[in-house]
């Protein structure tokens, strides 16, 4: 039996290109996600008093709503890369490889949106002219939706237990099974 020193050692190529897999799919991510939302904007009146239609205060709840659907695609690269690097480990280890990863990918891409911004909101619609409109700080509301990432993730793993596992359970091959001999009583 393999020691877990041997285990880890044999394995860490391919953690390796898991965790670029993931650092390159966050990244990504979080600059879709920046580039797609549209912030909803404050327009500064000629007596600079700043207002903003009620339809826009909308547009900030679509920023979650375009991470869930990043990150359902994200997910579900993150669980094929899972599923394709660690499928000859314990079910256990490679689910909660898939649900790490996926996690740390989207926190990672929530991050790179955040950053690339806006950001300040006070500080520009402070320095704001007349006739000028200012744009909400980029920022997700919530996060719960880091849960699909990690929920699409287990998608492609679950189906590869199932199909993987019982195949390898059920596999006889056709030239191994020999008939039985019965004594017949009578």
């Amino acid at each position: 039996m393999a020691t877990f020193r041997g285990q880890v050692k044999r394995h860490q190529s391919e953690f390796l290109i898991y965790c670029i897999v993931i650092a390159i799919i966050a990244i990504a991510s979080g600059i879709i996600w920046n580039r797609i939302v549209t912030l909803p904007a404050y327009q500064i009146a000629d007596d600079f008093r700043a207002s903003i239609p009620q339809s826009a205060l909308a547009q900030a709840a679509g920023t979650d709503v375009v991470f869930c659907i990043i990150g359902a695609l994200s997910g579900l690269i993150v669980g094929v890369a899972a599923w394709i690097l660690f499928k000859n480990l314990a079910s256990g280890i490679l689910t909660f490889l898939g649900g790490v990863g996926s996690l740390l990918a989207g926190v990672l891409a929530r991050i790179t949106g955040e950053f690339i911004g806006p950001r300040d909101f006070e500080q520009r619609i402070a320095s704001a002219a007349q006739g000028d409109v200012v744009s909400i700080d980029f920022a997700g509301g919530t996060w719960v939706p880091l849960a699909i990432w990690v929920g699409m993730a287990m998608v492609p793993i679950i189906i590869g237990l199932l199909g993987y596992r019982q195949r390898w359970f059920t596999h006889v091959p056709v030239g191994d099974i020999s008939p039985v001999e019965t004594d017949q009583v009578g």
